[in-house]
């Protein structure tokens, strides 16, 4: 049986879900970044302030230059996170096969689920309408026989649209599109087929094989599948066991060490906070790189304690990582996974060092430093890079 998969998107989603909070903020000039770092990165911004010239991962002092008017938001995680899990929950009710992809994108495949709500178009009408009335988000949505045409289909198609790829058209469909739309096509492969003069899927798709291969090497096989519309990767619904997950996706992609493990330590501070915030300690952690060309690396580990110190949490995650970058492409998102949750009292070891004692008892008063003040008002000490 042909799949159907759809692949729903919300465009500038932490733009998106702070307007819906605070609806001064529509129509005008808005971006989202954080003000601590020393050289902020725009990270996302909303349609206005693309007009005005800004772009993503620009400088936040470049930006403002370009545009005096634009409002500037620091990352709202916990928000992103609630609508996130809002958007998943409706898309639930139409199929149980659903694979959330990051804030405010998620796949979902309806095979055989004709009987229940029509057609795929129909139940991706009825979702998006859904999601509309009682989010009041705008998504865009793309229909397809596999995971990669859904998801170009929402990067081609209007603001807040429906994109259908018939079965059997997926090759006609991307053939006029740039190659930069391809899963795996970063700056430099990009660079290397403007060399090779080649701006479209469908020059791509003509080329014999060997001699992608002889430019590219392996990932030429990969190219040429995938030019031609082959994307054989399922479904994947999300693990139903208890977790906490926080996501960081870069403002520019990097394979810098200390960049890298900097964003793995705030990651592990913020999920250590929900932690003791919530009563709770991690007995597993996990970490998943993903990189510029779509590709995945993970590496995850069962602790000899349950742990809720935001410091052991980044010395347990810290050689995850190492584990994880097994490759030199650049890095788009980092991602940390804390499972095998539990909650109540632990038994402490009566001859255990006092040390990791009197660090958790630190960060439980930063907690409520943080809970009073805000978050900016204290940051935790650089941490020490990956090895490698």
């Amino acid at each position: 049986m042909d799949r159907e998969i759809i692949h729903l998107t919300v465009r500038s989603f932490p733009v998106a879900v702070e307007r819906v909070v605070h609806p001064e903020l529509r129509r005008r000039p808005v971006v989202v970044a954080p003000r601590t770092a020393a050289r902020s990165v725009v990270t996302a911004l909303s349609p206005e302030a693309w007009q005005a010239g800004i772009r993503k991962g620009m400088l936040l002092s470049r930006a403002l230059r370009c545009c005096r008017d634009t409002v500037v938001l620091p990352p709202n995680e916990p928000l992103c996170l609630r609508a996130s899990r809002a958007i998943c929950g409706i898309l639930a009710a139409y199929s149980p096969v659903l694979e959330p992809s990051g804030y405010g994108h998620a796949y979902l495949d309806v095979t055989g689920t004709g009987r229940l709500w029509g057609p795929p178009r129909d139940a991706a009408w009825k979702a998006r309408r859904e999601i509309l009335r009682r989010l009041g988000l705008e998504a865009a949505l793309g229909i397809a026989s596999n995971k990669m045409v859904s998801r170009i289909a929402t990067e081609v198609t209007r603001t807040a649209g429906l994109q259908d790829v018939p079965h059997g058209e997926e090759s006609s469909f991307l053939s006029p599109l740039p190659v930069r739309l391809l899963p795996g096509v970063g700056p430099r492969t990009e660079e290397r087929f403007r060399e090779l003069n080649i701006r479209i899927i469908h020059e791509v798709a003509a080329m014999r094989l060997e001699h992608l291969v002889l430019a590219f090497g392996r990932p030429g096989f990969l190219l040429r599948e995938r030019a031609l519309g082959i994307d054989r990767t399922p479904v994947v619904p999300a693990r139903s066991a208890p977790a906490l997950e926080l996501e960081r996706t870069l403002g520019e992609d990097s394979n810098d060490d200390a960049l890298l493990a900097g964003e793995l330590a705030d990651l592990c501070d913020r999920a250590g906070e929900r932690l003791r915030g919530e009563g709770r300690r991690a007995g597993r952690v996990e970490v998943r790189v993903r990189y510029a060309d779509y590709g995945e690396g993970a590496w995850g580990v069962q602790t000899a304690v349950p742990l809720e110190s935001s410091a052991a949490l980044y010395a347990a995650a810290l050689p995850l990582l190492g584990r994880a970058l097994d490759r030199r492409t650049r890095v788009r998102s980092v991602h940390l996974r804390l499972g095998a949750l539990l909650a109540g009292p632990v038994q402490m070891d009566l001859f255990a060092d006092p040390g990791p004692a009197r660090r958790l008892r630190l960060e439980q008063a930063l907690d409520t430093l943080r809970a009073r003040y805000g978050r900016p008002v204290l940051r935790p000490a650089a941490q020490s890079t990956v090895g490698r």
